[in-house]
């Protein structure tokens, strides 16, 4: 019998969002489908490019109505690729007090409604 193990340290709330990731000079229109306190997972086109820090700044419009987006540095914890796109997750390490707060009251909202 195969257990599975959950490794996220926060439940993730789908959304459809896209963001810019910022990492090493360089901006990408990325996807994201779910987020959460702790992080978020996002998709871009699978195109050539070479990451030699595992660390990114990301802008993150978070569709709670405020037109400024959450700033957050962000740790890659997990990366996979396919034909089409390149799936990346990642962790938050550091985000505004404010920004933080706005991510948290959305989450509870949308969870709320879920429910």
């Amino acid at each position: 019998m195969t257990h599975s193990v959950e490794r996220r340290e926060a439940p993730r709330v789908p959304v459809s969002v896209y963001l810019e990731q910022h990492v090493e000079g360089q901006t990408h229109r990325c996807f994201t489908s779910n987020l959460s306190r702790s992080g978020l997972y996002m998709e871009r086109p699978a195109t050539p490019f070479h990451r030699h820090s595992s660390h990114v700044q990301l802008e993150i419009p978070l569709p709670d109505g405020e037109s400024e987006p959450l700033w957050a540095s962000a740790e890659i914890i997990y990366d996979c690729f396919d034909a089409l796109f390149h799936g990346t997750a990642v962790r938050f390490v550091e985000m505004s007090q404010r920004d933080r707060g706005r991510l948290s009251g959305w989450l509870s909202r949308e969870a709320e409604r879920a429910a």
